[in-house]
């Protein structure tokens, strides 16, 4: 099964297909918005196009690539090539030929080269690492990492973050050159936002969301809360999110 998957995913990009907007039959591991983030691991590899993997592109505590089988590597927001299904954030193992050369850094005028003094969470390059920003401890604006709702899956929403903030999406350059390219910062909000997410069982999944796009490819989204008083701690998120690929029929073709 595995070799047909393979050969598979080989044709439709030698053949410069559209990647498939649905999972393999029999594909174990096919990103956050069906199995999860890190569902390939050093214990369950995976072969070439599953993911998401966790390789040191992502920074902080990794795999490497032992998440992924024999001489292939974990990529970096690589998997939409292989699927549409796949989250913009997952990785998938790729061959080695496809990991891309780390870009020089690209510095923002007034961000600071090193983290202030005090500074609690200070992203994924610091001992603080991953996910420092929880509800029971939140962050204040330009601190990371925060798990938002960017990172698809089940994630944290802006509970990481204090008062009104938000957790964004690869964010953190902006508030210090220290930072992770992949690290998410709280920050205040762009515009007006909807309400807060509120306090392990899981709610119902809401409906599916309308489909994004007016015409042709896009995404559609449900969501469903962690209820009970333990949610938010140690090994109970706070909400978990799941997309799919919607084909909106409704285009005005000349």
């Amino acid at each position: 099964m595995k070799s047909f998957l393979l050969l598979l995913v080989i044709a439709t990009l030698s053949c410069g297909q559209q990647p498939p907007s649905q999972p393999p039959a029999g594909q174990r591991c096919s990103g956050r918005n069906f199995n999860g983030r890190r569902c390939c691991t050093p214990e369950q590899p995976c072969g070439f196009g599953e993911g998401d993997c966790d390789g040191p592109l992502d920074g902080g505590s990794n795999d490497g690539h032992r998440g992924c089988e024999g001489n292939l590597v974990c990529g970096s927001n690589n998997c939409k090539k292989f699927g549409l299904y796949f989250h913009e954030k997952d990785d998938c193992c790729d061959d080695p030929s496809a990991l891309p050369e780390r870009p020089q850094p690209v510095l923002i005028p007034g961000a600071l080269l090193e983290p202030p003094a005090g500074q609690r969470c200070r992203g994924r390059n610091y001992v603080d690492g991953r996910r420092c920003c929880t509800p029971e401890e939140p962050c204040g604006e330009g601190e990371g990492d925060c798990d938002g709702a960017g990172d698809g899956g089940v994630n944290d929403g802006d509970n990481g973050c204090r008062g009104a903030l938000v957790c964004g999406s690869n964010n953190c350059a902006q508030f210090g050159a220290y930072y992770h390219a992949k690290d998410d910062c709280c920050e205040k909000p762009s515009g007006a936002s909807g309400p807060r997410q509120q306090t392990k069982g899981w709610g119902q999944w809401t409906q599916w969301g309308p489909c994004s796009a007016s015409c042709g490819a896009g995404w559609i989204v449900r969501t469903r809360k962690c209820v009970g008083s333990r949610c938010g701690s140690a090994g109970f998120p706070l909400q978990d999110r799941q997309e799919r690929i919607c084909i909106a029929p409704d285009c005005n073709d000349v």
